[in-house]
Formats: structure tokens, sequence, C-alpha cells
């Protein structure tokens, strides 16, 4: 069992970061592309990727430099009548593209921008979703639906070792987070949460987080910045839902992983 405490209370404020995240005011803005329904910046903030809702089936991915001198798009037959719609960073000119919509499903698409030209480099799998890059070679992918964890290359997409853990005979995958190109952190949706080797995708151990003891509360989000893991805390107060954030260092879950492995 790894088991955090020594929590700190961080302030919300401090949470805020707008790099590389989807614009929500500019969503569902009509323009002469389609609806708006996300927009996010690059690495380097030198490219602005934007999705537009053409039709009920169509989508429109666009991407233009930071001086509106460069701009290509390619627009998608997609089969999901309504879907939200996110961008994860793969390189400063390469993308991935994540349509969602709920029990429907998803689909991924690898777009890349070279020589003034946006192309597909890669269609994933139906619902196999990109979470992150792990290095400079791999990556993890996961099917929400079938909990099923991949790790693929980062040159080819081939898949090099997939991963269902036997937490989820009676439970589901809610969410999955990079702690470092070691190991990541999973939680379930009965607020259970695990720590998984990237190299191997095995499991090491469920992991105990020590705040919220409090009837009717529970930790449903991780956040994190260089050096901390920030846990999003909440309990109901007569019916009212109440949220506070509280912190602990990574450097603490590091070192109970590192002497856990020593033992086995």
């Amino acid at each position: 069992m790894i088991q955090l405490s020594r929590f700190k209370k961080v302030n919300e404020n401090c949470l805020i970061d707008n790099h590389n995240q989807s614009y929500k005011s500019f969503e569902n803005i009509e323009t002469k592309e389609g609806t708006l329904i996300g927009c996010h910046q690059s690495q380097n903030n030198n490219l602005t990727w934007f999705a537009y809702r053409k039709s009920r089936h169509e989508i429109r991915i666009e991407v233009r430099d930071e001086k509106n001198l460069q701009s290509s798009y390619l627009d998608f037959e997609y089969n999901f009548l309504d879907s939200e719609v996110t961008f994860n960073n793969f390189s400063d000119n390469i993308i991935i593209v994540s349509l969602t919509a709920g029990q429907d499903g998803s689909q991924d698409f690898c777009l890349e921008f070279s020589n003034h030209e946006l192309s597909m480099r890669h269609k994933f799998p139906r619902n196999l979703a990109y979470v992150f890059t792990i290095d400079d070679d791999n990556s993890l992918l996961v099917n929400f639906y079938t909990t099923e964890f991949y790790k693929i290359s980062n040159h080819g997409f081939q898949i090099k070792s997939s991963q269902q853990f036997p937490v989820f005979e009676n439970d589901e995958l809610s969410n999955v987070w990079k702690i470092n190109n070691s190991y990541g952190v999973f939680s379930t949706s009965e607020e259970r949460w695990f720590v998984f080797h990237l190299e191997t995708l095995e499991l090491i151990d469920e992991m105990v987080l020590d705040i919220c003891q409090r009837v009717s509360s529970g930790v449903d989000m991780l956040l994190q910045t260089g050096n901390q893991l920030i846990f999003r805390c909440y309990h109901y107060n007569n019916g009212t839902k109440e949220v506070e954030y509280m912190s602990v260092e990574k450097c603490q879950l590091e070192s109970i992983i590192e002497k856990q492995t020593r033992r086995v």
C-alpha cells in the first residue's frame, strides 16, 4: 500500500494556467468556417489550432501561425452527431486531436503541420485515446470503455504492449496521469487510486490519500506542478458541494515507490 500524507492546502488561484488549454470562452461562436468548438496553442505558442463544426457530420481542424501568415485545414467526415474536442501536443508542429461523444465513443487523430500544409499523420483505432507521451520513443493510449492500456511507438504508432488491470472487474477507469518517465497514476470511478509502471504497464500498488476523511467526501482529480501533486478534494455541507485543493511533494511518492520496489 502506498500512503501519502503531510498535505498542505493550496490557494485555488495558483492553479490557473491558460497555457496549452482550450479557450472555453471562444467555443460555439459562429464563423464562416463553421461553429468554433475549440482552440489551442502549441508548446512554443507559435501555432494556434482551431476546431470547427461545419455540420452534424463534418469537423474542420485549422492551424495558423502566430502572425496569421500561414494557415491550413483538414475536414473530417465524422459519424458522431455531437462531440467535444481536445488537443494534446505531440511536438510543436504535431498535435493529437481527440473527438469524444460520451457513450457513443471517441476518435483520435495525429495531425502534422509541415511545409505550410496540414496533413493526417495517423488515425488511431476508434475509442483508443491518446493520454500522454511517456518519453521520446513511446506514448500511452487508453481505451476508457474497455479499461485497456496500450504503450505505442511515437514513430510508427505500432502497439508495443497492452495491459488490463484486474482492479476494473467491478469498477471503471476515471482518469490517468503521468508523474514522471517511470510511472503513472490512475483513478477509478469509485475514487480509488493506483500507481503503475510506464515501462512495463504493471501495477505497483494502490495509493491511499490521507485527506478528506469527513463523511460524504472524496478526491476526484489530480493536478500537477513541477514538484507537487495537487489533489482536488470535496465534501458536502448541507447539500452543497465544497471543494478545496491539497498538495503533497512529488518526491514523497517517488521515495515510497523506490523503497517498495527495492523490497520486491
